[in-house]
């Protein structure tokens, strides 16, 4: 018998008793899982930082703290929350009209969740923020109908290798959303993690309702085809999805989160000095983050070629981007890929046995389809940006919706920048129209991947056959069934730099703070961790 049949088949035993377990006992569960992922957060990080080659005391060491253990944290506590609350409170639900995709068509409604802020301490952790939750055209907004539906089985699980908190969330949505035992393979970049998630979960491995297994490409292959295995859900790449499909057979319950050439859209229209630095800056920090190796990492900055100030910003942004310090090319392919666009578009190589790659911005990309820019996702450094001939605001975002919906591969996150003189309606009527699973106005969408109240997946719509993005959603600690997408919603103007700001100064600490609040709020917690927030 071989370790993964051994690991399939102890856990598979256990899914009639997981899925008929109560919600007693599944809070307590997660209240024990609370305190075994803060005792094990320091150890995590740390493990996270070295695979990473972080330098150790360097400023972005914070990242592991709020990307890892924080993440889980705050995911724990929300749906342990939600469970204790035995059902999402009606007085946040609404309905709204959004606008069609064609003039002429009839509107469609939609149900509405305020998700975001939600409790008390909110505002203070993210200042002028909101998100929603809107569910499918003709839906009603109920929760956990999958824990329900779904026959007592097992899963499979093939967790990402950028971000350590991407294995943990996905196998406890599939744990407590969809109702079933789950086997874990790691992503071979973080398989060093595994010691310390057993450690942090050993409460689920030990009743047998989850299991890891370890190895190449021929482990994964067992898991996916094993006759236990009922269910696979894959965060990666669509090639990767593709492959693990052709191994497990088309039968199986398929679920993923892949990638995406994830936009930006800057609304043309008159900004202050400050405005061009401070957006610039926050563009750069997103870019910086985990080295860009994120799929929500933006790639595509979509300007108007008419803008007056377009020149100016994008000298600002190339200055931001300029002063961020190349860090260590450690995840597989990167060096490869950054190669493959600098060639495509013209930029200045560094010596091709880097270990560290700059981050840069592509300008001038040909506004068209069949682009490299627009097709590929660089999963690097690299930000690329292509210019639309748009004659004044509202042009431009019929045009920027447009192409970004049939032209850039992807439908996972999408994020629009809109100073408060852009004209409204047209700002509200893209983020309707731009089929993407997350859209943030004047904030990273990538806070919708972080905020567990959110969902983080592709737009609805795509097969297993044509995975785009992905299939279903993750995280959505609400518990939602019938999700559409989340928007965020942020003023253009912030009251303080966001976490990720670039060379943010004090980022591990608040990374620790984040780790002891999201453990257990309180306003004394709060209050140590501001001043990390607030004077980074």
């Amino acid at each position: 018998m071989s370790e993964v049949d051994a690991v399939v088949r102890r856990v598979s035993q256990q899914a009639k008793t997981w899925q008929a377990l109560d919600r007693e006992g599944m809070i307590a569960i997660l209240a024990s899982l609370q305190k075994e992922v803060h005792a094990a957060a320091g150890e995590w990080s740390r493990l996270s930082s070295e695979a990473k080659q972080i330098p150790a005391g360097a400023a972005y060491e914070g990242e592991e703290w709020l990307t890892g253990p924080t993440l889980v944290l705050r995911y724990l506590r929300l749906l342990r929350d939600q469970l204790l609350r035995n059902g999402f409170p009606h007085e946040n639900l609404s309905t709204k009209k959004v606008f069609a995709e064609s003039e002429g068509s009839e509107q469609e409604e939609q149900w509405v969740a305020k998700v975001f802020p939600f409790e008390s301490w909110d505002p203070f952790l993210f200042p002028g923020v909101s998100a929603e939750v809107w569910g499918e055209p003709g839906s009603l907004p109920s929760t956990a109908g999958l824990r329900q539906a779904n026959p007592p089985q097992a899963a499979a699980v093939f967790g990402a290798g950028n971000i350590s908190s991407i294995p943990p969330l996905d196998f406890l949505d599939q744990l407590f959303r969809h109702g079933r035992v789950v086997i874990v393979k790691l992503n071979p970049v973080n398989e060093v993690l595994r010691p310390c998630f057993e450690k942090a979960f050993r409460i689920l491995i030990s009743a047998g309702f989850l299991g890891f297994v370890s190895g190449g490409h021929e482990i994964g292959a067992e898991l996916a085809s094993h006759p236990l295995v009922k269910a696979i859900h894959v965060t990666g790449s669509e090639a990767g999805f593709h492959a693990i499909r052709e191994k497990g057979g088309a039968e199986r319950d398929y679920s993923a989160e892949l990638g995406a050439v994830t936009p930006v859209i800057i609304t043309p229209g008159p900004w202050t000095k400050g405005d061009l630095r401070r957006q610039a800056q926050q563009l750069a920090g997103m870019l910086a983050l985990n080295n860009g190796y994120n799929c929500l990492t933006p790639k595509l900055l979509i300007t108007s070629k008419h803008w007056r100030q377009r020149e100016a910003f994008l000298a600002e942004l190339e200055k931001s981007i300029r002063a961020l310090a190349p860090r260590p090319a450690w995840y597989p392919g990167a060096q490869e890929r950054w190669f493959h666009f600098a060639h495509e578009y013209g930029a200045q190589l560094p010596p091709r046995s880097a270990e560290e790659l700059p981050f840069v911005l592509l300008r001038d990309v040909p506004f068209s389809a069949q682009e490299l820019a627009m097709r590929e996702e660089a999963f690097c450094g690299v930000l690329c940006e292509t210019a639309i001939p748009a004659t004044d605001a509202e042009e431009f975002l019929e045009l920027a919706v447009a192409f970004v919906n049939d032209h850039v591969y992807g439908t996972l996150s999408a994020n629009l920048i809109a100073a408060p003189t852009a004209p409204r309606e047209a700002v509200d009527r893209a983020i309707a129209r731009l089929r993407y699973g997350t859209v943030g106005l004047n904030v990273w969408a990538g806070l919708g991947f972080a905020l567990a109240s959110t969902t983080w997946g592709g737009f609805p719509g795509s097969t297993a056959e044509n995975p785009g993005s992905g299939l279903d959603v993750v995280h959505n600690a609400f518990l939602f069934d019938h999700p559409q997408r989340s928007v965020l919603r942020a003023p253009f103007r912030p009251s303080r730099r966001p976490v990720w700001w670039p060379n943010h100064r004090r980022l591990p600490a608040l990374g620790r703070g984040m780790v002891e609040y999201e453990a257990a709020p309180s306003l004394g917690r709060l209050l140590r961790l501001l001043p990390s927030a607030y004077l980074g």
